[in-house]
Formats: C-alpha cells, structure tokens, sequence
C-alpha cells in the first residue's frame, strides 16, 4: 500500500473483525473502537490498536465527531466502516474526507443520490434500469396516495423514503389499508430516519430478492461481480443468502447477464467508487425484474460473492481508498477491466446463513445474554465470519447477528449439504439462537428444489423440540447431579439441594439419575411444550396442572406438542424437581456438569434462573421412549420421604466444637426448636435462635471474635457461626472461611436441607458414624426400588422412604476431634477433625497463622493426590472427591460409602509419618505483581449500599481503609505503604470463584483487623480486603466479610480464554504463590480492567519457590521487634473494640427506636377507610421505592423484599389504586414476617 498506512475500523462485532483481517492481510495497521460493553469483542483483540468510545453504547459508534478525531489522535490515514452505523452516512464521508481521513467506500454525493429511494429511482429510471410501477416523487397525503394507486393497482407497498433494513414498509392490500398506513410509514420514517417522505410501489406477492455486486472506482468504470439470492427473510431482513441465485440458474439463466449490465451501467453513470449493491425485485412468474434500491457500502452477505468469485472485495476497497490517497483519484480502469473478464460467472455454489442470538418461536425476538458455550464445525469450503467465544454477553444495544456461516462447494446440492453437516454439528449455548431454524429452512424441500421467494418464511413450519419458558417461577434452575464436587476452589459444588427427589424424578422418566433437570423453588415455571416429552414431577406437594388440568406428582408422564404445564406455589416444604427425558442439550457443560451455581453466574441457563423468553430445547419425539402398555401408576404417598414445617435433621459433631463452644452452648444446640430465617438459600440457611456463649473469648489470630479462626475447609452441612447468627452451609456454599462450623449435617439429610424454608423449625439430632452410614444406605436402597418400579409399573411390597424420626445419640465429650498428633521435633501438632460423615479436617499448630503449617498442608495434598486413585480426577474415579487446603488445614471431601473414615485415617496417619521435617524445604511457587488503587467508586458505592442497606455505623465505616490503619495504630499513609511492599503468600484459593486468601510472609506486615458485622451482601470484583492477619482478593461481585481496602485485578476467568487461563483451569492463582502490589491511578486501573475483560491484559509474575529454611530465620530475627509492634497494635486494637461495642450498643438502639409502634399502626386501622398493604411473605427488606403522601397508582410498587436471594415486589393492590400513601412502616434493612403491614394507605377523600 502506498499511502494507507493505519486504518480505523469504525464498527464492531463479525463486521469489524472480517475487515481487520483484510486490511492486516495487506500490512495495514488496524485501530479498533469500542463501547464499553463491547470491552471483550473479539474485534479488540483481533486490531493493534484499540480505543475506548465514550458515551452511551447506543450512540457510541455513530458518534462521528469522536470517531474522526480517534483517527486523528492514532495517526490514522483511513477510516472504514463496512455495513450499518456510519457506512451510509453522506455527512460522516465528507467530515472525515476534510479531515484528510480517506472514507472508504463510496462518495458522500453517491450516498446522497441512493440514501432516498424515491431520488434513487430517478436515477434508475435515466440510466436505463427498470423499476417497479410506482409514484412519481413523494406523496404528501392520503388522498394523493389512493389517486396513485388507482393507475398501479393493489396491493402496493408504502416505503419511508429514507427507511432500511426492512424498517418503514408496509403493504396495503386496500384503500383502507392505505388510508390506515399512510401516517403510520410517515411518522416511523420521521422518528426513525429523520425523515417522513413516503412513496409507494406495486407489491408482487410471490416475487425475489436479487441483488448485484458491482465495484466502480470512482473515474467513471465499474464493474459487476454476480449476483444473490436474497429471497429469505423474516420482518423484511434477510436470513438465508445464495450465490448464484438458484432462480436465475434455474429459471432464467440468461438474466444474469442482464441484471449485471443494469447495474453496472447504473453505478457508471454516477461515476460510482467503492463497492456496492443494486438490489431488484424480480417476479417469480414471468422473471420481470425492477430496481429497488442500491447500497452505497459492502453489503452483509458480501462473502458468499468472495467465495464464488475468488475475490477479496474488502481488499478492492481499501486498494481503492489507497489510490485516492495517492492521488491517482481509484483504480485504473484497465485493472477493473482485465478483472471483470474473469468475473463474469461464479465457480461453483455458496450458501449463507446468519446466526442471531434471537428466538425465532418468539417472533424472532432479540435475545440478549451470557454465550456459555461457542463451537463451530467446518469442512472445506466453510467460512465463518464471526465475532464471538464463550464468556461473553450479548447485549441489548446492537443487532444481534453473531455469525454469517458459509458453505462453498461445486453443486447446489453439495454446498446444501455441506451447510447441513455444518449447522447440525454447531452448537452455541447461551440465550435463544436462530441455529436450529435455519438447519430447519436449509432442510425444507422447498429450499432444496430452490423455490427461495420473499414469501418462502411465511409457509415454512418451524416445530422445534423444545420448551418455551412463558415464565420462570420463583426461582427454577437446571441442575444435575452430583454437580460439581470434584472441581472446588469456590465455584460451588452445586446439584439440587434435595438429590432425592431429583433422582428419583429422572429414574421415572427413564433417564440417568444425573440427568439436568428443573429445581423449582417455592412456586414453578410456566412451560409451553413445542413438541412431545416424557416428564416426571417430584418432591412436596404442588399444585400442577397441563393445559388447566390437575397432573400427579411422582409418575411418569406424557405430555404433547403445544400443552402448556403450570407449576404452582409449593405450600410445605421447598423444592420440587421437574426431569426430563433426555435432558437439555442446549444447556452447555461446564467443568464436566451442567448445574447451575447463581452464586457466582457459572453453569445451567446462563448461569442464574430461568426467565420468560428462555428456550429449553429437548430431545425430539422421534427419540422419545415407547409407551407402556399398562398405565404406570404413581408412587405410593406412603413410600416418599415425608416434608414438613417442623423437621429433625441429623448432626455430627465437628470440626470445631470441643474448645470452641461451651457444654452449655452444645446442649442448647440439640434443644433448641430453630426457626428458619428469610436469608435461606443454596448458597446459606440462617438460624433464628439464641445466642451461644462460646468457650473462648476471642477469635486468636482468626479476629476478634470467638467465632473467628484461621481460614479453612468448609463441609457441605456445617453449622457455621457467622459471629452469634447460624447458618447452615448447603451446596453451594462457600468452600472456605474463617468462622467455626460446630456441627456437621450427615449426607443421609442433606435432601431434609434442600427442603427446608422460611419460616420452619428443625431440632437438631445428634447421631452417630455408624448410624449416618446406615441411613445413607437406605437412601440409595430407595432409589434402587425406585428404578425396579419404573421398570415394572408397581411398588409392591418394597420398603418405602425410611420416614421415621430419628432419636438423639448420647452427648460424647471430644467427638469431633477424631485423632491428635502431639508436636515432636520433625512434625508440628496434628489434629484430625470431623466434619459430619464425608468430611475430614487435617489441622496442624495451634491456630495461630504460620507458613510452615501451610507447607505441611500442602506437601499432604500433594501426597495424596499422588497416590493414583485415591482422589478423584477426569479420568480416576477415586473416593477423595475433592481436598481444600486453606491456612494451616487440609479439608478433605470423600465418599465415605466407598472409603470409610478408618482407611483414610491409616493413608493419612501413612503420610505424616512419610512427610518428615520440613524446616528447610523449598516449594515452587510464582510472584505476582499487581497493580492497586486504595480509593474507586466501586468501592464506595459498595460501603454507601451497605450502609443503607445493612447497618449505618460502625467503627469500620464509612471508610474500611481508614479504620483498618487506625486498627493497628497506624495513619492511611502507612497502611498503603505496607501494602505497597508487602509479600504475601497464597494459604488458600476458592471461597467464591477461586478467591485467593493470603498471608504476609513478614510477620511485622501481620497487621490484624476483624471482620464486618454482618458481613456484607455485596463486594465488587477485584476488592482486596483485610481480615484476620490476611489478605484477600474477591475475584467477582460476591459477599464478604473482610474489610474493602482498595482493588485491583481479578484472578479468575470462567471460560479460560483470557492469557494465563484454560478451560480446565480458569484461576490464576494457587497454593503459596506469592502476591505484591504496586500502586496506579484511577484512570490507568480502569484501563487495565477493560484490558483484563478484553482478554489482553497480561499479568506479571516471575517463576521463584518458597524456601521454607529462610522464611524461619525471619521468624527468628524478628521475634523481639514483632512483639513490640503486636503490643502496640493491641492498644489501637483495644481502643477500636470499645468503640465498636458502642457503636453497636447504638445501632441497636437506633433499631428499636425506629421501629414503628404496634399499638400505633393497630389504632390507625380501627379507621375503615385505612388499609394495610401486607408482605406476602417473610423477607428482608431491600428497598422502598414508594414516598409518603403519593396517590397510588396502578402496577405501583411499595417496596421491593428480598428472600432466598429472590426479589419480591409489593405492589399496589386494585383496590387502593388511587388512595393516598399516608404511612410507610418499613425501612431497608427491616425484616417482615408474612402478612406483617409495611405500608398504611387511606381511601380517596376519606379524611
């Protein structure tokens, strides 16, 4: 290239990329812009260059003004921008051709003519070229419309002059019609284009979409490049195009050569540059052909021409842009010349589709989304112009075209089936795609036998196997089971709460019991089935009706092509599990399960729960198991487990009781009827009950409080103490953290846990090893006579689900801690725990943070990961399922049916011994280094949440930095020049999403703060935060405890694209790695992180090991100076307690001050003409939306609750629409109870 040096590529997505690619492929250097949604575009990635646009996403890329000036700024001799946005914009052409940045693409005067296709038919009509009987110039009115008509004839089309992309049409089939549309087509073209001329043409019923490719340099020559098939489309856009047209090649095959001679004397006689397309209406009866309108830029489909022709028209274009910055004014004629010889007939077929990410069972309506899962087969002769991958979001701001896929080949019939081969072995998972639709058209007989007309989509019939969601319930996700257990490091274990009633619904429908299937919450889904299913419904009672007909609860069922299933509102218990048969193959896997965590947005349906508009496919009826000849009856009511309000559920002691809770507190604990809480979801299920007394006075150097230990494994089923609140820990919990779980819900009632909910009690019930072994065995003897029913139809006299309520074992003092090792000279103290009957905590020291106990934590994991098949891997199924190693513990998951606790003591008991000292080991590890900001409104908008939301003071607020340097006696100087120079080690990764829990390797940098009280709901990404003596990094937005001081880059990417990533491995950080922190602006953090989110953020890190020997000659020396630092700390330490004890003693008060008077609320609604607007349910509540004194309105919401991380809105009921809003009772942060008033409102005109 002489003159076009750098290139602005001034669009986005598939567009953008094929552009980059050609104009590299000719030395070009490529800047890319983007919007900040678009931050991990392909596009980004794919240019040298990228630049940020400011503004909304909606206008960003038509900002002209910046767009030139980006240009500018970046050296830029050329701009592009393909199709849509700016490519037909005469005043963006000319601004940017001042600017002395080439436009590339055709001039502003060309886009003038053409941009109106009333002065476009003009220009057609002087160059020779047919077109379609209709108006001379605008119409201005009605009447002058119909008297059009009456020379032309019905139907015609009204057209908005400046309309495009299918916008601004309509046909009329009548004079009412017309009269009808007229105003409609004028003010669409108004608002839409800025501009309300309307014209009108014939409109032929069965005609084709035929266009030419043409490309003129400017100098008067051009050239035509064949012709397209365009005929296929939905709401005036196309879906489906061919090259060359299979009515041309068919019908008509003599008409190519005129539709060419049309076009190109058209463009020549506008001295046209660049590429372009003159689109015709032809007739399919007679072949007539007409001109419509021509596109003054490169037009989508542009590809299918390239690859029948062997020609790059993006390369011509910029060849052509070059040579007018060269002053040559294009390409010399003779080029174009010589080309044209060679493109007078196509080499062979090429078909294209285009991939959007809408449902076409839904009017093809946009479907914006998380794409989970993004693979594309290819044969020879496929091309696929696309801008997308796994991981990211299509949005609601842009057209959702994902991909144009295309097939070449030497035959029709072969590129057919070459573009079948390619669809059905495609697969993109996500939101709604239009794949299985067009494999559907490219199937269709009509396609093949190439009757391709503009009416081809509305005969076609398009059944997909399928479930529409028309709503998605209370809180319904797809689930699988186990889920997760083998893969940890906080990404949730996941798999339905209740595993009983999830497989014993796929064993009724004759899948796998780890089948995906629906967990339903509360109140179910209403699903429309768009083709046959067998399903099976199970768990609690629910009222669930097919097509407005009551259906059974655990039997197998049949259901039909368009019968729509509603699940209703579950009254006792929580859950109930819809299976299947087949599953949901549209639902991607993910680190081998297709479950759903909505804790941290990973697996099932785009990682949360359903919604309307979500698309389940199934498998098609064709697949479908045969229909018993007897009627399968239900499952006894006697033979399921029973569910309840009030519960017994079975515990063990441990990990931390004896030593951590006092006798009083443990007695009170399996006494104690505990009510649950409105906070009850997969991730935590809070207990409302007393307060326990604890046997220790403070935390160590876990934090202040005597909940508080050093960071370790979690058991699924523990009992954790969140400061003085219970919670027991379900699937989805946290997999580390540093609060004591004092007891341990057994495996054999785990599903009694998914079954709970607010409002309920449970009394705990002591059990022992042997007992929780046998209830576990008799689960999974249910489930088998479970399978022998499906397969016979009759229960028989086969034992049902064991019911019976469990007795209370005697209290042993020290059951939880199973085995100690005292501390010899070559091994630190060992202490093994128990954590329920799958669970072991390997604890070494005395709880006090050190790195040698790290080590040893981590030499044990090793060992036993290299013992073969003792743990689980992808291709070993050992009975270790998963091992968290945090701190100074190993906490080991194991299938305790498969390897009972005896042989793992003796394996570990083996190991210890084997280990040794390792006061002079050396482990390899890296160092990171990591840019930080102490100050972000990120951050701040997280501490003003928190204090609307959760507690408005505290010794810790409004500034966490602040307090956490006060904590220790230092000034916020000091504390950021710590952090700026510590080295801290990493004890753990996981808690949520791979967080890494770290310790600083000097033990003057131990700084020690406590937690938040309560913990937070919300923490954004990349939030570095102190707790205990640690560090901690929140690698997304998620809860927390530890105190927010400042943020910096997240170590996590769920899809493993992005460098230092894989798909098997999507955290960076592991075990003992070491992080440092270098300090940055505001400005250049926000850069990075749309760096990071981009993919092309690299981290900085250098391969080194911990040496274990030097660490503790560090210890040594600075024994003497570490305890005069820790003696001053505690003063600062003391000091801050006081406070906080007063500021809580405050915030208590303030509560019960706030709190609105009974006797006051029951003596305004003694008054008739006052009404309660009443909480549906126990919830905390999370907003107020509606002001005192308000006139309610209609569909008005009150405030918004929160519960089982569900939003309930409480909106104006009928018969208060109207009446003034006289009290609101409630605040953020209230908890109600069902049927509690939070609002007062008095009739209109009723004083």
């Amino acid at each position: 290239m002489e003159s076009l040096k750098v290139l602005l590529v001034a669009n986005r997505g598939e567009i953008a990329c094929r552009l980059i690619k050609s104009a590299q492929k000719l030395g070009i250097k490529t800047i890319a812009i983007y919007s900040e949604s678009d931050g991990a575009s392909q596009h980004v990635l794919l240019a040298d260059k990228a630049c940020l646009l400011a503004g909304e996403a909606r206008s960003a890329y038509i900002d002209g003004d910046q767009i030139i000036k980006l240009a500018l700024e970046n050296g830029a001799q050329g701009v592009i921008p393909g199709y849509g946005f700016l490519s037909e914009n005469a005043d963006f052409c000319r601004s940017a051709n001042a600017a002395g940045v080439v436009f590339v693409g055709p001039s502003p005067e060309a886009i003038e003519a053409f941009g109106l296709k009333h002065t476009a038919r003009d220009l057609a009509v002087k160059a020779g070229v047919p077109v379609v009987p209709g108006s001379k110039g605008l119409l201005e009115t009605e009447d002058a419309a119909v008297e059009q008509t009456e020379s032309i004839g019905y139907p015609v089309m009204l057209k908005a002059t400046a309309g495009g992309g299918g916008m601004g049409l309509m046909v009329c089939n009548t004079e009412d019609d017309l009269r009808k549309n007229f105003q409609t087509v004028k003010s669409r073209g108004g608002a839409l284009f800025k501009n309300s001329g309307v014209f009108l043409e014939r409109y032929y019923a069965v005609s084709h979409h035929i266009e030419v490719q043409i490309f003129g340099n400017g100098l008067g020559k051009a050239i035509s490049v064949g012709e397209r098939e365009c005929s296929i489309q939905r709401r005036h856009q196309k879906v489906v195009e061919e090259c060359p047209s299979p009515f041309v090649t068919q019908m008509y095959p003599g008409l190519r050569k005129t539709l060419t001679e049309c076009a190109v004397r058209l463009a020549e006689s506008i001295n046209y540059a660049s590429a372009g397309t003159i689109e015709y209406l032809v007739d399919h009866e007679t072949g007539e052909f007409f001109f419509l309108e021509m596109n003054t830029r490169l037009q989508v489909e542009h590809g299918i021409t390239e690859l029948c022709y062997n020609i790059d028209l993006v390369e011509l274009m910029l060849r052509q842009a070059d040579a007018q910055l060269s002053g040559y004014g294009g390409l010399p004629n003779s080029e174009l010349g010589s080309l044209q010889k060679r493109l007078l007939e196509p080499k062979g077929h090429a078909i294209e589709v285009r991939v959007y990410a809408e449902n076409p069972v839904r009017n093809y309506a946009p479907s914006p989304g998380l794409l989970q899962e993004v693979k594309w087969h290819e044969l020879p002769g496929t091309r696929i112009d696309t801008w997308i991958r796994a991981g990211q979001s299509i949005t609601p701001e842009y057209d959702p075209l994902l991909a144009k896929v295309m097939q070449h080949a030497g035959t029709r019939e072969e590129a057919i089936a070459g573009m079948d081969t390619v669809l059905s072995n495609s697969t993109i998972c996500g939101p709604p795609v239009n794949l299985d639709f067009l494999l559907s058209i490219i199937r269709s007989p009509d396609f093949r036998s190439g009757f391709t007309s503009t009416k081809f989509l509305t005969t076609h019939v398009y059944a997909p196997a399928a479930i529409d969601v028309i709503s998605g319930g209370s809180y319904t996700l797809v689930q699988d089971f186990p889920g997760r257990p083998t893969v940890g490091r906080g990404f949730g274990h996941c798999g339905p709460m209740d595993p009983i009633a999830f497989q014993s619904a796929n064993i009724l429908v004759g899948n796998k019991v780890g089948t995906e299937g629906l967990e339903i919450t509360l109140r179910g889904p209403e699903l429309l089935f768009l083709s046959g299913a067998v399903v099976a419904l199970c768990g609690p009672q629910v009222s669930a009706t097919l097509d407005g007909k009551e259906i059974p609860l655990w039997q197998r069922l049949e259901i039909f092509a368009g019968q729509k299933l509603a699940i209703g509102a579950i009254e006792t218990g929580c859950r109930a599990y819809l299976a299947v048969y087949g599953g949901f193959p549209n639902v991607s896997t993910w680190c081998g399960s297709k479950a759903t965590c909505p804790m941290v947005q990973v697996g099932g349906y785009q990682g949360r729960a359903l919604r309307p508009g979500d698309l389940l496919h199934i498998v098609s009826e064709s697949k479908l198991p045969k229909s018993p000849t007897t009627a399968i009856q239900p499952v006894p009511e006697k033979a399921r487990p029973r569910y309840s309000h009030q519960w017994i559920i079975q515990a063990m002691p441990g990990p931390y009781e004896t030593g951590y809770i006092s006798k009083k507190d443990i007695d009170m604990l399996y006494s104690h009827s505990w009510k649950i809480s409105h906070n009850a979801a997969r991730g935590g299920i809070r207990l409302i009950g007393p307060r326990p007394e604890y046997a220790r006075s403070h935390g160590g150097d876990g934090g202040a409080h005597p909940s508080n230990v050093i960071e370790y494994g979690y058991p699924i089923g523990g009992l954790n103490w969140t400061g003085d609140e219970p919670v027991i820990f379900p699937v989805d919990c946290p997999d580390f953290g540093g609060f004591i779980c004092s007891l341990t819900v057994v495996t054999s009632d785990w599903w009694k846990v998914g079954q709970i909910r607010m409002g309920d009690e449970i009394r705990f019930c002591r059990t022992s090893l042997e007992r929780a072994l046998r209830c576990a065995r008799m689960n999974s003897a249910f489930l088998e006579n479970m399978s022998q029913y499906a397969k016979s139809g009759s229960w028989g006299d086969a034992p049902g689900f064991d019911n019976s309520d469990p007795i209370s074992e005697a209290y042993v003092i020290g059951a939880d801690v199973i085995k100690v090792l005292e501390e010899t000279a070559t091994r630190p103290r060992v202490t093994y725990r128990a954590g329920g009957d799958s669970f072991l905590l390997v604890d070494y020291g005395f709880g006090k943070a050190d790195l040698n106990m790290k080590c040893r934590a981590t030499a044990l994991k090793r060992a036993l990961e290299a013992r073969g098949g003792l743990c689980s891997t992808k291709t070993k199924g050992g009975a270790i399922l998963n091992m968290v190693g945090c701190g100074n513990s190993l906490c080991i998951y194991y299938e305790s049916l498969r390897l009972s606790r005896d042989d793992l003591m003796t394996g570990l008991l083996e190991i210890e011994d084997a280990l040794g000292s390792m006061a002079e080991a050396k482990l390899p590890n890296r160092t990171f280094k990591l840019p930080a900001v102490f100050k972000h409104k990120k951050l701040e908008d997280a501490i003003q949440r928190y204090m609307v939301n959760q507690r408005p003071s505290a010794s810790y607020l409004p500034d966490p930095l602040k307090f956490v340097a006060e904590n220790n006696g230092m000034t916020v100087d000091e504390l950021k020049q710590l952090f700026l120079t510590v080295e801290t080690v990493v004890i753990g990764v996981g808690f949520f999403l791979a967080l890494p829990q770290t310790l600083p390797s000097d033990p003057r940098h131990r700084i020690s703060c406590p937690k938040m009280n309560p913990s937070r709901t919300f923490t954004p990404e990349g939030t570095f935060s102190w707790g205990g003596t640690a560090i901690a990094i929140y690698a997304t937005d998620s809860p927390g405890g530890y105190m927010p001081t400042g943020m910096t880059i997240p170590g996590v990417d769920i899809f493993g694209h992005k460098a230092g990533f894989t798909s098997d491995r999507p955290w960076l950080f592991e075990d003992m790695d070491v992080i440092t922190f270098y300090e940055i602006t505001t400005e250049e953090y926000d850069a990075k992180m749309l760096q990071f989110k981009a993919g092309t953020y690299q981290f900085e890190y250098t391969e080194s090991f911990f040496d274990v020997g030097a660490h503790n000659k560090l210890l040594a020396d600075t024994k003497e100076e570490v305890k005069l630092l820790n003696a001053k700390r505690a003063d600062a330490q003391s000091h801050m307690m006081v406070l906080e004890k007063e500021l809580l003693a405050q915030w208590d008060q303030e509560k019960q001050a706030g709190a609105v008077s009974l006797d006051s609320v029951k003596s305004l609604l003694e008054d008739p003409n006052v009404i309660a607007i009443e909480s549906p349910m126990q919830a905390n509540v999370w907003k107020v939306i509606a002001e005192e004194g308000q006139l309610l309105q209609a569909d008005q919401k009150i405030t918004i609750l929160e519960a089982m991380k569900m939003e309930i809105d409480v909106a104006v009921p009928e018969r208060l629409i109207g009446a003034t809003l006289d009290r609101i009772l409630i605040k953020p942060g209230d908890t109600v109870e069902s049927g509690q008033a939070v609002a007062i409102a008095r009739l209109s005109g009723k004083d």
